[in-house]
C-alpha cells in the first residue's frame, strides 16, 4: 500500500508540473509565474518564446518527481531523498530559471 501512495504522490506531482509545462506552451498570452499575478503582454518581446521557455522550465522541474516514483520501487528512503532534492534545490532552480527567462524576454524600462 505504501508503494501505491508513494507512486501517486511522486507521479501525480510530476504529471502536475509537466501539465503546467504543456499548458504554458499552448498559451497565447504570457505565462505567469507568481501566484495571483499577470504578465503584461506589452512587456514581453517574444510571447511564444517566453511561454516555451516557461514550458521547458516546468517540464524539467517534473523530472525528479518521475525519478522519485521509479526509485520508490526499490526504496522509499531513496525516493524520499530524490523528493527532497526536487523540492528544496528544485525550487531554487525554478526561481533562477524564471529570472533568466525574464532577463531574456522582458523589455527593459
Amino acid at each position: 500500500m505504501g508503494l501505491v501512495i508513494m507512486l501517486l504522490c511522486c507521479w501525480g506531482s510530476g504529471a502536475l508540473f509537466y501539465g503546467i509545462g504543456i499548458w504554458a506552451d499552448r498559451l497565447k498570452k504570457p505565462m505567469h509565474f507568481w501566484a495571483g499575478t499577470e504578465v503584461d503582454p506589452k512587456t514581453v518581446r517574444d510571447i511564444p518564446g517566453y511561454n516555451h521557455a516557461n514550458a521547458v522550465m516546468w517540464k524539467l522541474y517534473s523530472i525528479p518527481y518521475w525519478i522519485a516514483g521509479f526509485c520508490s520501487f526499490f526504496s522509499n528512503a531513496l525516493a524520499g531523498i530524490v523528493l527532497m532534492l526536487a523540492c528544496i534545490p528544485g525550487l531554487a532552480f525554478l526561481f533562477r530559471q524564471y529570472h533568466k527567462i525574464e532577463k531574456e524576454f522582458m523589455q527593459k524600462p
